[in-house]
Order: structure tokens, then sequence, then C-alpha cells
């Protein structure tokens, strides 16, 4: 019980996993608000996690070293319309691994450009942390991985290919 409650006190944003028998949580198709946070603008990033220690996107109130580009990508209105739509209906059980290295973040920015939510995520593993928490266990995949695509964030497989792709010239 200790380890459990020292588990959900440090990861307190992750989606909570709920066992290999599990159903999805919550029931699939169902529509939660997140981030529940102003926000006026979104951004999307790719970055080499392994540039530094620390694997969050953000930290200490700073951007992750291994950036690729500080200004990202900003969202159009429709675009970020169907970020918060991927990750807010519940999608049928997916594969997991246990990898989580995350290569990819979208950052919500309050009016005085002040990160006020965080989605990071790693599409190698289908797992992500999302901050504040409240997003369902299984969200869109497909319609991130899109996303991003569609952004020109760099989209690959392995630490080696980040790397360089996120090197800055």
């Amino acid at each position: 019980m200790m380890l459990s409650l020292a588990v959900a006190a440090v990861l307190p944003s992750c989606a909570v996993y709920r066992g290999v028998g599990a159903s999805p949580s919550p029931a699939v198709g169902t529509k939660v608000s997140w981030p529940n946070v102003a926000f006026t603008e979104v951004r999307g990033y790719c970055y080499d996690y392994t540039a530094e220690s620390n694997s969050a996107f953000l930290h200490d109130g700073r951007m992750h070293a291994g950036v690729k580009d500080p200004k990202g990508v900003k969202l159009t209105p429709a675009q970020t319309r169907r970020l918060i739509e991927a990750l807010t209906i519940s999608q049928a059980k997916q594969t997991r691994t246990a990898c989580y290295k995350p290569h990819h973040a979208f950052v919500f920015y309050d009016a005085k450009g002040k990160s006020a939510a965080v989605f990071e995520m790693c599409f190698g593993c289908n797992k992500f942390i999302a901050t504040p928490g409240g997003v369902p266990e299984y969200i869109n995949y497909d319609a991130l991985y899109a996303l991003c695509k569609e952004l020109g964030l760099p989209l690959g497989e392995g630490n080696a290919f980040y790397t360089e792709a996120c090197r800055r010239h």
C-alpha cells in the first residue's frame, strides 16, 4: 500500500494504468474536459529527451535542452480543436511497452505567455504525461501522429533519429 501511495504521489498527472485485463477508463467514447485552464495558444514541439537527465519537456520552469526549435509550431484554432479532441475522447485499449521516451510535446500558453498545460508523449510505447492530469487512459494516437506530421514535426524511430533531427545547426 505504501508503494502505491508513493507512486501516486510522484506521478499525479499521469493517466492511471488499470491492468492488463481492465477496460479503458473512462469507457470508450467518453469525452472528458481538459485542460480546464485558460489558454490563448498552443505550440507543438519535437525534442531529444536524451539531451538531459530529466525527460520532462518543461522542468523547473524551463524548456527541455533537447528541443529542436524553442519557438515550436503554433497551432491554428482548427488544429487546436483536433488536438483537444484527440486527447479528450477515450479510445479503445492500445498496445503499450515500457519504454517512455518522449519526443513530442504540446504546450498550452496563457495570455501572458506562460505555460498553462503540457502534453508530452512517446509514439514508441503509446504513453504520455498530461499536466494537469485528467485525460483518458487511452487517447487517439493516430490523430496525434497525423497532427505532428501536418505540423512538420520530425517523426521517426529510435533515439538516434531524434538526436539528429533535434540537433541545432
